[in-house]
C-alpha cells in the first residue's frame, strides 16, 4: 500500500466513524491538507505501538551483516557497530551459534554483571545479545555485544544479522512510495492512526472505539486510554 492509499484509508474511516457520532460528521468536508497533515503526524506512533506486538516479518527488515565488528577472540566475545535506524533486532547470528537470536535487550547492572561472568553468560548453545554504547573513532555509537563463541578462535563471523529499522515519518515520504508493510499491519495501523486523530481533537469516545477495534483484530495491541502517546523510542 502507498502512503496515499493509506491516508485515504484512515479518512475513511474518520468519516465513517464520524457519521455514527451523534455529535455530528465533523470530518466530512473537512480541510483535507489538514486532515493529511495530522494523519502524517501521528503515524510514527501507531507504528511503533504494532511492531512492538506483531510479528516482525510483517514490517520491513534491513540487514546489517556487513557492518563494523569488534571482536574479543581471547574471551569469546565481541560487539557489532548498529545502523543508526536500528529499531528492534529481528535475528541475529555467529557462525557457531547453534540458534540465532531474535531479542535484544537494552544493558543494564545486571545483564552487565551476568555477561561479564564467563560461566553465566550466553553460550554457543544459548547465545545472548545486548544493546550498548561504545566509543568508536572518537563518537559514541549504539552496538549490538555478543556473548559468546569459543575463547581463542582464530576469528569471528556474523552469520546473519537482520532488524526493522524505525518508521519513517509520513511527510518524508512521497505520496506514491509503498509503506513495507504486510497487509496484516495495515487495517489496525489505519484504525490506530484515525484513533490518535480523532484524540486530537477531544474526540475520546470515537477514539476509544477505533482503539477497540484495532485490539480486536491484533489482541496483542495495548489500549491508548489513559496513556500519554510520545515520539520516544
Amino acid at each position: 500500500m502507498t502512503k496515499q492509499e493509506f491516508i485515504n484509508r484512515v479518512l475513511l474511516i474518520m468519516n465513517e466513524a464520524s457519521m455514527a457520532d451523534p455529535s455530528g460528521n465533523m470530518f466530512i468536508g473537512a480541510d483535507t491538507a489538514q486532515m493529511d497533515r495530522q494523519i502524517e503526524g501521528s503515524f510514527v506512533d501507531g507504528w511503533r505501538r504494532c511492531v512492538k506486538v506483531m510479528p516482525r516479518l510483517w514490517f520491513e527488515n534491513k540487514t546489517f551483516k556487513s557492518a563494523l565488528l569488534t571482536p574479543d577472540l581471547t574471551q569469546g566475545t565481541g560487539y557489532v557497530e548498529l545502523p543508526t535506524d536500528f529499531y528492534l533486532l529481528s535475528s541475529f547470528k555467529m557462525k557457531g551459534w547453534q540458534k540465532p537470536v531474535q531479542e535484544a535487550s537494552i544493558v543494564n547492572e545486571l545483564v552487565s554483571d551476568i555477561q561479564s561472568n564467563e560461566y553465566t553468560r550466553g553460550s554457543e548453545i544459548r547465545p545472548i545479545c545486548v544493546i550498548d554504547l561504545e566509543e568508536i573513532e572518537g563518537e559514541i555509537k549504539n552496538v549490538l555485544r555478543y556473548y559468546s563463541l569459543k575463547k581463542g578462535a582464530d576469528s569471528h563471523e556474523v552469520e546473519q544479522a537482520i532488524y526493522v529499522p524505525v518508521a519513517k515519518p509520513l511527510k518524508e515520504i512521497d505520496a506514491t512510495e509503498e509503506l513495507k508493510l504486510s497487509d496484516q499491519v495495515i487495517e489496525p495501523l489505519a484504525y490506530i492512526t484515525a484513533s490518535t486523530v480523532f484524540t486530537m481533537h477531544e474526540k475520546s469516545d470515537i477514539a476509544q472505539a477505533l482503539d477497540a477495534r484495532a485490539v480486536e483484530m491484533f489482541p496483542g495491541l495495548q489500549s491508548m486510554k489513559g496513556k500519554v502517546i510520545t515520539n520516544k523510542q
